[in-house]
C-alpha cells in the first residue's frame, strides 16, 4: 500500500522521526540547534556561574528543538488520553488539565523567579538570554493551552505565520544574539 508516494512503513518512520515537513517549521528546528551552538560557544568562554546559566540554556533548546520536531507533546496528550480514557476519569479530563496547566504555569514562574534572583549580578548579556526564556516559556504554555481547545492564541495568522511560531522564533533570536554577544564582550576583554 502506498501513502503520498511512500509505502505505509515509509510513511510511519518518516512521521515519527520529522514530524513538520513545512520549511518554516525546520527553520525553526535549524534555529533552536544554532541557537544552543551559540550558547554552547558562550559557555566555552564563561566564568563558573555564567558557564551554568550558558550549559543550561544549551541544553533547554536541544531538548526543545527535539521535542519541536518529534512531537513529544502529542505523545504526551495522547498517553494522556488513554490513560483517562482506561481510568474511567475521561469525562473530568478537562479539569486534570487545566491543573496540569496551572502546575506548569506555577513551576515556569517559579522557575524565573529563581533564575531573576540567581542572575541578579549577571552581565546583560546573560540577563537578555533570560529574557529569551520567558519568552519561550510563554510559547511553551501557550502551545500547551492550544492541546486542550485554547487554540485561538497559537493560531492568529500574523504576516502569514501563526503567532505562535512569531513567539517562538522571537525567544530562539533573543537568546542565539544574546549568547553570541557574550561570547563577544567575553572575548573582547
Amino acid at each position: 500500500m502506498r501513502v503520498k508516494g511512500m509505502s505505509v512503513m515509509e510513511h510511519s518512520v518518516t512521521g515519527l522521526l520529522f514530524h513538520d515537513r513545512a520549511p518554516f517549521a525546520w527553520f525553526i528546528v535549524a534555529s533552536y540547534f544554532l541557537a544552543a551552538v551559540a550558547a554552547f560557544w558562550a559557555a566555552r568562554s564563561a566564568r563558573k556561574r555564567d558557564r551554568v546559566f550558558w550549559m543550561g540554556v544549551t541544553l533547554l533548546l536541544v531538548l526543545l528543538g527535539l521535542n519541536k520536531e518529534l512531537d513529544l507533546q502529542t505523545l504526551l496528550t495522547n498517553e494522556g488520553r488513554w490513560i483517562a480514557l482506561h481510568g474511567g476519569w475521561y469525562d473530568e479530563r478537562r479539569l486534570v488539565q487545566g491543573l496540569f496547566l496551572l502546575g506548569l504555569a506555577l513551576a515556569g514562574i517559579l522557575a524565573i523567579a529563581a533564575l531573576i534572583r540567581w542572575l541578579r549580578k549577571s552581565v546583560a548579556q546573560v540577563k537578555m538570554a533570560a529574557i529569551g526564556i520567558v519568552l519561550l516559556f510563554t510559547f511553551v504554555v501557550m502551545r500547551a493551552g492550544s492541546f486542550h481547545h485554547l487554540d485561538k492564541w497559537v493560531t492568529i495568522n500574523i504576516v502569514g505565520l501563526r503567532s505562535g511560531w512569531w513567539l517562538e522564533l522571537a525567544g530562539i533570536t533573543v537568546i542565539g544574539l544574546s549568547a553570541l554577544a557574550y561570547r563577544v564582550r567575553r572575548k573582547q576583554r
